[in-house]
């Protein structure tokens, strides 16, 4: 494993990140869950996304993809992750990923990384695995904001959405399935190693927007601790908020070297053992994000505690972003050997 970035992965994260944050940008978190604008994202916004090539650079090049390497994703991810990105980026890359192995046509494809057919993955109802092998009418679109359709693998079939239901996560949306879409294929049902990888894959991503939420969330307490002061002093002279930084420092670091561990993992190693890295980094960095936020708001004071402060808005996702596809407990459950998840060639946690 090459711990290294090529040249060509840090220019594209250079170039994420600056994308990223001007998207971040068109976004205002407002005062309350029903005061962000815009609630999806605007047509210039997608325009730029798609023009990135995003929406299906893990897709293969002859259905209009970039045949990235997940190690490439994870980079885009990472950016996503630190500047608390509302385009459903990274929900599509799973649903192109899902699409692709279960062989669906090539229109399809090409119409997704167009970004002219809106697509996110479907999961079970309490967010834990992707939508399993049947019908299911209780399955959820997530990260499903100004998304069309999303698709259950088994079926073929790719299902409207009903309107948003409520949800922690101020950057994403959760919509419940509706009516069957016309668009439908013959499911190519993948073997136990394609759909151990497609798992690892929707995993790492996780785990690259909870790396970048987290590391967004220290670098701000940095610099608030640089400026603020208290009882005249600036408040990170003070040994017991250095401690506090220290430690979430620790987190942030262990948690990059899991992150990309897993991603290589994904393209380098077996199904099973992919799974099995991308469980490791999950469970891991789901803890580590959501400790590193609060520590974020504390060092912030009670202005952190405030819907429109970013801190409240990276502690959300963290926190979504640690229950979706399984937190910690799940994971720890399975590589303890005390849980046997039915069905993982269907992308089951």
């Amino acid at each position: 494993m090459d711990v290294q970035f090529s040249a060509e992965q840090r220019a594209l994260r250079d170039a994420a990140a600056k994308l990223a944050a001007e998207l971040a940008g068109r976004w205002h978190r407002g005062r309350g869950p029903a005061d962000v604008d815009p609630p999806v994202p605007d047509p210039a916004a997608w325009a730029l996304v798609v023009d990135a090539g995003w929406l299906a650079m893990g897709l293969r090049e002859e259905h209009g993809g970039a045949g990235a390497s997940a190690v490439d994703l994870g980079v885009v991810a990472e950016q996503l992750g630190y500047h608390a990105v509302p385009a459903p980026v990274l929900g599509t890359m799973i649903a192109a990923a899902q699409l692709e192995t279960s062989g669906a046509p090539a229109a399809v494809l090409e119409d997704v990384a167009a970004g002219t057919l809106r697509v996110a993955p479907a999961l079970d109802p309490d967010l834990r695995s992707l939508a399993g092998d049947t019908d299911r009418g209780d399955a959820l679109a997530w990260d499903a904001a100004g998304a069309q359709a999303a698709l259950l693998p088994h079926t073929g079939r790719l299902y409207a959405l009903g309107a948003p239901v409520p949800y922690a996560d101020l950057t994403r949306a959760v919509r419940p399935l509706g009516k069957p879409r016309p668009e439908s294929f013959e499911p190519r049902i993948p073997d136990a190693d394609t759909g151990d990888r497609l798992t690892a894959l929707a995993l790492s991503l996780l785990v690259a927007d909870l790396l970048g939420t987290m590391r967004a969330a220290l670098d701000a307490a940095l610099a608030h601790a640089r400026a603020r002061r208290q009882f005249g002093t600036l408040i990170g002279a003070f040994q017991a908020v250095q401690q506090l930084l220290a430690d979430a420092h620790v987190l942030v670091e262990s948690s990059r070297t899991a992150a990309y561990r897993a991603w290589w993992a994904v393209d380098a190693l077996p199904g099973a053992e992919a799974l099995r890295v991308a469980r490791v980094a999950k469970a891991y960095a789901s803890r580590s994000a959501v400790t590193v936020c609060e520590t974020a708001v504390q060092v912030f004071g009670g202005i952190g505690m405030t819907w429109e402060s970013p801190a409240h808005v990276w502690l959300r996702r963290a926190h979504a972003d640690r229950l979706v596809l399984g937190s910690e407990r799940q994971h720890h459950a399975v590589l303890a050997g005390g849980f046997a998840p039915a069905g993982n060639a269907s992308g089951t946690v």
